[in-house]
């Protein structure tokens, strides 16, 4: 699977010009929203201003990042790449802007539109991202080689690197397991998988992804009756 949702907003760094600008048109509407309310409906209206303009800052900054997530989660995909290409659009900082497009490319990944998502990833330099940006480039890479049919084995290795940074991230240990199974580890692949439950829930999308992995793995080693099982875990959770 797919790693959208940001690990992180990497350490502090200056702010480039178009960051600045964003931010200062921000806090400019903001004012001129206060403004507006004095003038159309009295000075006692300015309050309301106030409000309208703190509401709307929570929105930006709190709320669609965590719409985003949430429609990640579920499995909304457009729905998501929608909400971080607004959250990269306004980013007052180049951290929460990489983040976004980072989280924008694994929704690419996920819905399958690969070269999109590629596009998206090919923006960076790996090796100038911070530990979280760089578990989500390696974690997205390594699904594209997956899904577009390429060397399992590349895929294998990107993978492992972003497990090597963060190996608490249940969607990197999928994309880990899914890489095992294509190279014909499937004990090792089926380690992975059981191990993805210990660190609690899984988002139903991914716990389906999970279960329907078993199923091939068992698949694999000549175990109808546990693939079968699994497929009817994977059913019940899509429901």
């Amino acid at each position: 699977m797919s790693l959208g949702r940001p690990a992180g907003i990497g350490y502090p760094e200056p702010m480039a010009l178009r960051h600045v600008a964003r931010l200062a048109s921000w806090l400019a509407a903001c004012a001129a929203l206060v403004v507006l309310f004095g003038a159309t409906v009295g000075r006692a209206a300015s309050a309301s201003g106030i409000v309208v303009a703190i509401a709307a800052t929570v929105w930006l900054l709190l709320w669609l990042p965590r719409t985003a997530h949430a429609a990640f989660e579920t499995g909304r995909y457009r729905r998501a790449a929608r909400c971080y290409r607004m959250i990269a659009a306004a980013a007052f900082t180049a951290a929460r802007e990489r983040a976004a497009v980072l989280s924008r490319a694994g929704c690419d990944v996920a819905a399958g539109r690969l070269a999109p998502a590629e596009r998206l990833l090919d923006r960076f330099d790996a090796a100038a991202l911070d530990v979280a940006e760089r578990v989500t480039w390696f974690n997205n890479r390594a699904c594209i080689v997956l899904a577009s049919g390429g060397d399992p084995r590349v895929a294998l290795d990107l993978v492992e690197r972003a497990v090597a940074l963060r190996p608490d991230v249940p969607a990197v240990q999928h994309t880990r397991a899914t890489a095992l199974i294509a190279v014909g580890r499937h004990d090792d692949a089926i380690g992975v998988l059981d191990a993805m439950r210990s660190g609690g829930e899984l988002s139903p999308v991914l716990e389906v992804m999970r279960c329907r992995d078993l199923a091939r793995a068992w698949d694999h080693k000549g175990q109808p009756d546990y693939a079968a099982d699994y497929r009817d875990r994977a059913r019940l959770v899509a429901r």
